[in-house]
């Protein structure tokens, strides 16, 4: 699970329901604007536009969230699931208009995201097309689990370069962020992301792909089997960390030479970030070793 030892998202544990929260948008959310490199940075995110008069109904079905509350002032974070309820990506839905969305995800998922939509776009008034646009948000350095979707997006397209994946990288797990593409193995629910349930994740809304698995998992309070997870600690040196060459790195303990993965690492100042998943049963485990590292073990659990 996302944890940073500090900041933690909020519970929804025991079934009980919790109404995720938006970010709020300046005036004229559907007007590009130019970057203020002391306020935003740019991130690697894409857009999809969904326009037509069955826009939001159509979304509504597709989604995990209520959009009954989205406003023009107003974004909202989601997650699409397939069918059987497995994660496909998170998305930040703005409306622009009554009848134009868009659903903003990360590049990587930005056709995956189109593939899925067109297959269940059966007798709906709505067409899907990429935006030709990039996409800032706050410089906000505070711990963020799913920075930079859960933050208030702004598009432009005015842009400085593309934003490197190194730089990205640095940015996101500074803020403690997962990255669905890098960070997650096949098969993850929704339930393995806690920060989306709590913030994404509408308990009261009408029926929407994948809505039977997520609430059922809810319901009955159950540990998905596998979460992502960043966490932040201090080894006596960093200089072991300075040298890996390569990622994933395997996860390991006495009991179970596979217990999740290293996906993604930062050494900062004096602190090591790494992120990634682990399955359940060594979610609350203190020294999981890392391949590669012999002599370490994690001295952190990976769950709150």
């Amino acid at each position: 699970m996302q944890t940073s030892r500090t900041d933690q998202p909020a519970s929804n544990s025991g079934g009980s329901v919790k109404e995720p929260t938006g970010a709020e948008l300046p005036t004229a959310t559907a007007a590009a604007t130019a970057p203020d490199p002391e306020s935003t940075l740019e991130v690697p995110l894409g857009s999809l536009a969904i326009e037509g008069p069955d826009a939001i109904r159509f979304i509504q079905g597709q989604v995990t969230n209520d959009l009954s509350q989205l406003t023009d002032k107003r974004q909202l974070l989601a997650a699409i699931c397939t069918p059987d309820g497995k994660l496909v990506t998170i998305v930040s839905i703005q409306q622009v208009s009554a009848d134009h969305l868009r659903l903003i995800t990360y590049c990587e998922h930005l056709t995956l995201l189109s593939e899925r939509l067109h297959r269940f776009r059966i007798r709906v008034k709505a067409e899907i097309h990429p935006e030709e646009v990039g996409w800032l948000v706050d410089a906000d350095p505070r711990s963020n689990p799913l920075w930079p979707l859960d933050s208030r997006l702004l598009p432009t397209t005015d842009l400085g370069g593309p934003a490197t994946l190194e730089h990205f990288t640095r940015s996101r797990l500074a803020r403690l962020a997962t990255h669905l593409p890098v960070d997650a193995p096949a098969d993850l629910l929704v339930a393995g992301v806690p920060a989306l349930v709590a913030n994404g994740v509408s308990f009261t809304k009408g029926c929407y792909v994948g809505q039977e698995l997520v609430a059922r998992t809810d319901s009955r309070n159950a540990k998905p089997p596998i979460s992502l997870f960043v966490c932040r600690f201090t080894p006596d040196s960093c200089e072991p960390f300075t040298s890996i060459a390569s990622l994933p790195l395997n996860l390991s303990a006495e009991s179970d030479s596979s217990a999740g993965e290293v996906r993604a690492l930062l050494v900062e100042d004096a602190s090591v970030v790494i992120s990634g998943w682990v399955k359940r049963r060594f979610a609350n485990h203190v020294g999981l070793l890392i391949d590669g590292l012999p002599e370490f073990a994690i001295p952190v659990a990976l769950a709150p």
